[in-house]
């Protein structure tokens, strides 16, 4: 019977995900389609510099600005490759206009077929997520719960496969390295290492979880060690690339990278004190002091991603880095921590609303042509709302919940010696 019930689960998870892909499109999707143009042309090691060096009047330059690889390497890499092997069925035309002309594609069948053949390669990460944390469970129920959470969670459908980002990979490296920490083999810790190193290679926030990481072990050089794998296995994916003017000025400098730095408070008119800093400096040294439970990992690294969200204006795809462990804290808490998480995805989703019609309203355009040209939610509500003043409520709102989560996780008990 349970087996029953998850296949039926899974069945109805991938129809509804082959729907949301091939019927939505948001326009962070296409630059990784174009980076597979720009890459199999033969553009490797001077990828960064492509657009850089192209004349003002190159057709390219009127639909995309020069920085616009401005992610570490791995993103385009692994992707643009992807769409060379399986978009090739695809009407080449559609294919151009899709990188050239987005909107002359709109209401072509073939354009359905590109979005899911780009969401793809999403599917195997974001299915392998649901076993991995199916895995953490011993009791039946608990593991169909929790695979159920997952699949069917708004959060990963909207991020991964309307919007389209990549968030899904390195969410997924993330959780299987905290499933193998979970394992009493040491040896599992250097691959948990070497995968929040490859996380970081396509977005910076598994580099976070690195120091908790290496507290599993208790000797000094054992640490070392780890924390030394994780850098030197992200330094290696950008190496190639460090002499590339554009590199630098983009991805390696990227202004995402620095959002958790704008909250501070002066102490001086040049000196700040760095809040989101300040608190991981004071986790890291709890961390230090206390006796890390390798089976409970996962309550650390959540803790550690919640400091950052708290002080960071996130992009809505973010969000979708905590989504394992609200679900993780779901089942553990036998949902008496509901109201927590629908306090959340109603933050997201108001918070989500204040972002461009790109994100809300054109997302279906693949299959309504005319909601391309529409304005935003609230325009069309006509309600004129103090946009800045809404997203700080609501964010507010979400820190709130935070704390809540901070509150209830936080070590309690902490070594004397």
């Amino acid at each position: 019977m349970g087996n029953r019930i998850l296949s039926t689960i899974l069945i109805i998870g991938i129809i509804l995900r082959i729907f949301l892909a091939s019927t939505t499109y948001h326009s962070d999707t296409a630059p990784f389609d174009f980076a597979g143009k720009v890459i199999g042309s033969g553009n490797i090691f001077n990828f960064y510099d492509y657009l850089w060096n192209l004349p003002e009047d190159h057709p390219y330059l009127k639909i995309y600005p020069r920085n616009l690889f401005n992610y570490p390497p791995l993103p385009y890499f692994f992707l643009g490759g992807t769409s060379l092997l399986t978009t090739w069925v695809v009407n080449p035309v559609v294919h151009s206009n899709f990188i050239l002309d987005f909107e002359s594609t709109l209401g072509d069948v073939q354009l359905n077929l590109l979005l899911f053949l780009l969401k793809l390669p999403y599917f195997f990460f974001d299915i392998a997520i649901a076993y991995l944390l199916m895995a953490m469970f011993k009791e039946k129920k608990e593991k169909l719960w929790v695979f159920a959470l997952w699949i069917f969670n708004p959060i990963n459908l909207y991020a991964t496969y309307m919007i389209g980002q990549f968030d899904i990979i390195p969410t997924f490296l993330t959780v299987l390295a905290m499933f193998l920490a979970t394992k009493s083999k040491y040896t599992n810790l250097y691959i948990s290492a070497i995968l929040l190193g490859v996380g970081a290679g396509f977005k910076i926030f598994p580099l976070l979880l690195i120091i908790p990481l290496a507290l599993i072990r208790s000797g000094f050089w054992e640490r070392v060690k780890l924390i030394l794998i994780s850098g030197i296995t992200y330094v290696l994916f950008a190496y190639p690339f460090i002499f590339s003017n554009g590199f630098r000025m983009t991805a390696a400098l990227a202004n995402q990278t620095t959002k958790s730095f704008y909250a501070n408070i002066p102490v001086s008119g040049g000196e700040s004190i760095i809040l989101f800093l300040a608190v991981v400096v004071f986790l890291y040294f709890v961390f230090y002091f206390k006796k890390i439970n390798n089976e409970n990992i996962w309550k650390d690294f959540f803790l550690m991603l919640l400091i950052f969200f708290i002080f960071t204006h996130f992009h809505p795809q973010w969000l979708l880095w905590m989504t394992p462990f609200y679900v993780i804290d779901l089942v553990v808490t036998k949902f008496r921590h509901w109201p927590l998480f629908i306090v959340v995805l109603t933050s997201f989703i108001f918070l989500v609303s204040f972002f461009d019609a790109g994100l809300t309203v054109w997302l279906f355009a693949p299959i309504s042509p005319n909601l391309y040209s529409q304005v935003g939610i609230w325009q069309q509500l006509g309600l004129n709302i103090d946009i800045n003043m809404a997203r700080s409520i609501f964010h507010t709102i979400f820190v709130g919940t935070s704390l809540y989560y901070i509150y209830h996780y936080f070590p309690k008990r902490i070594n004397e010696n």
